[in-house]
């Protein structure tokens, strides 16, 4: 159905815009889910430093403490063999890396944390982790790698929650990456039967089909994204791709 050719150009006009739009409001989730695993003094510490570090749009290093804080976590983590014991010391090292942006080691906690709990909020959170690191990797390989990892840690959360619209079109998005259209397009087309008003699956399905060349499919899909994404966090990333592409989309 779909030509292999168009999808650089999908990663680079699409991507970068929906899949860092996806990451940035998974952080709030990111947040809520890393705050309950932690002991309540620390959590409110922790929370606390990470709203005025986002306040700031500063990413800060590691530092000496939080190293120290890591090792005697990782200490502790070799003595335990109880899953439950384990957990709140996971969400802790995801803070910690999460915090000072290292993507990477928060996104592998966040994994095992989900491979062991099996919770949707878990999957999708490690999901959101892999899929920050795919964007940023200069690496193709690897971020292709990371790319597969988040695509297993959405199908993780779609094992909990078949029928998920926001998993669904975030999963499209991730199949995008990995060059596989085809089942990208299965993904949206599913999650626009389950919710005919969701705004991603309407816009990326717009975006695929134009991205390929299917303008005039492409048309009303963007169209009615524009429509449902009046007064939304979304409204301006469709105005913005609609003004962007105004005159190949209603001039071609």
């Amino acid at each position: 159905m779909f030509n292999r050719w168009f999808l650089s150009v999908v990663i680079t006009l699409t991507l970068a815009g929906l899949g860092l739009a996806i990451y940035l409001d998974a952080q709030w989730n990111i947040l809520e889910s890393e705050v309950d695993s932690l002991p309540a003094r620390e959590a409110a510490k922790n929370s606390t430093e990470y709203v005025e570090s986002e306040e700031q749009n500063v990413l800060r290093e590691l530092t000496e403490t939080d190293e120290r804080r890591i090792f005697h976590i990782n200490s502790v983590l070799d003595t335990l063999t109880d899953t439950r014991d384990r957990l709140p010391y996971y969400g802790e090292l995801i803070l910690v890396h999460t915090k000072a942006g290292e993507y990477e080691k928060a996104a592998f906690w966040a994994e095992k944390r989900a491979l062991q709990t099996e919770h949707f909020s878990d999957f999708m959170h490690a999901a959101s982790l892999y899929f920050s690191v795919a964007q940023q990797e200069n690496d193709e390989a690897y971020a292709k790698e990371s790319a597969y990892k988040a695509k297993e840690m959405y199908i993780g959360a779609l094992d909990v929650k078949p029928n998920d619209p926001d998993v669904l079109t975030d999963l499209a998005v991730v199949y995008m990456s990995l060059l596989q259209p085809d089942k990208s397009y299965a993904k949206l087309e599913k999650a626009r039967e389950v919710d005919p008003e969701h705004i991603r699956a309407h816009f990326n399905t717009g975006v695929l089909l134009h991205q390929i060349g299917n303008i005039r499919e492409s048309i009303p899909f963007l169209e009615r994204s524009r429509v449902l994404a009046e007064n939304s966090d979304w409204e301006a990333i469709v105005q913005k791709y609609l003004d962007r592409h105004h005159h190949e989309i209603y001039h071609n």
